[in-house]
């Protein structure tokens, strides 16, 4: 494996880019940042870190003209949050290497109607849709077009207030494959068992966390193997990427595909990254590991509005930690919590745990 060149410097975006920050970091690169919370370990790790009021065009440009003038970046990773402003991402395309899906793929992936009627074509499973004003009926729910992370996800139309369809409930488990992409062939990287936040103020399909190494029968993974290998020729898709699914009892259904770096991609090992760049010609590499450690990630949102006390004594194990003074209301994401084990139960063992030092550390009472 050939070692970085250290003076090389990724500029990443996304709506939280820490994830990104820390995996360009650990193998090696500087890191400038653009996105919207400007986290105190996003900071510590960037050369520079810009905070924007969203990912919209107006908001990111004047950042990214300071990039430029600061010096010279070498390419750009992006993550979540450019779903609903991909004019952003062909500007970006416009001004530096990408090393992500281009823009036309990014606008290709989030045209709901062409994706449902290409797996119907390609034979992949996924529950019925209705791009009908009005609900189909009772056990649908509604999904906006252009959404991350869950939001605006419910059953209501009007409370979404954005363009979208209507998709029949599944119940079962919520799950998702983290793939890699390369010109001549598709590698799975791991399955993941993913849930929403605790119902509240931000919705009851707000992505809460998601832990690797998910098991699953081996039927059900050569189904999302073949799937993810026939979306990604058909989208002609590079690098990691994401297929979200429902494993019900009845099969796999398969929901939507992330063609970015995603949440899970840090559950893997620092080398994956690695791969990542060797899709798109950015590197070199051989011999890169797949960490089999089972990790989680989740999400710690605010029971009630509060304020960051600059006394606080992150446990090494948070991340995504707010800077002291920042202002959180409730419903909104506080810091977020890994953790680890030998297998799934110790996983989630760990998980809480971990939550009721958390909780208690803030005084959040719940």
């Amino acid at each position: 494996m050939r070692t970085p060149v250290f003076s090389k410097c990724l500029l990443v975006i996304a709506k939280s880019a820490r994830i990104l920050a820390r995996m360009c970091v650990d193998i090696g690169y500087d890191v400038v940042a653009i996105d919207c919370y400007a986290d105190a370990d996003t900071r510590q790790m960037a050369r520079q870190v810009f905070k924007v009021e969203s990912l919209d065009w107006a908001d990111v440009s004047p950042a990214l003209l300071a990039v430029r003038q600061s010096g010279t970046v070498y390419g750009i990773l992006y993550g979540s949050g450019l779903e609903a402003f991909p004019e952003t991402l062909q500007y970006l395309q416009s001004h530096s290497r990408l090393f992500g899906n281009s823009a036309e793929v990014f606008r290709k992936v989030q045209d709901k109607p062409y994706f449902f009627g290409l797996m119907a074509e390609l034979g992949v499973a996924h529950p019925p849709v209705s791009f009908v004003a009005s609900s189909p009926g009772d056990g649908w729910i509604f999904k906006p077009c252009r959404s991350e992370g869950g939001v605006g996800i419910g059953r209501d139309r009007a409370g979404a207030g954005v363009d979208g369809y209507w998709q029949r409930f599944v119940d079962g488990q919520a799950m998702s494959v983290l793939f890699m992409s390369f010109v001549d062939r598709v590698e799975v990287i791991g399955f993941n068992r993913q849930w929403c936040a605790a119902p509240g103020p931000a919705g009851h399909f707000l992505f809460g966390g998601i832990a690797s190494h998910a098991e699953l029968p081996a039927a059900v993974r050569s189904q999302l193997t073949d799937a993810v290998n026939k979306l990604s020729a058909a989208y002609q898709l590079r690098g990691l990427n994401t297929l979200d699914f429902m494993a019900a009892a009845s099969g796999a259904y398969v929901l939507e595909i992330n063609p970015r770096i995603s949440a899970s991609a840090q559950l893997y090992g620092r080398e994956l990254l690695l791969r990542h760049l060797a899709a798109f010609g950015g590197t070199e590499v051989s011999g890169t590991k797949v960490s089999g450690e089972p990790l989680a990630y989740q999400i710690v949102y605010a029971a009630k509005n509060l304020e960051i006390d600059a006394d606080v004594d992150w446990p090494d194990w948070v991340v995504d930690r707010p800077v002291a003074g920042s202002i959180v209301g409730v419903g909104q994401p506080i810091c977020s919590i890994i953790a680890g084990g030998k297998n799934s139960r110790q996983v989630a063992e760990q998980l809480l745990q971990r939550q009721a030092i958390v909780q208690t550390l803030l005084k959040l009472g719940c």
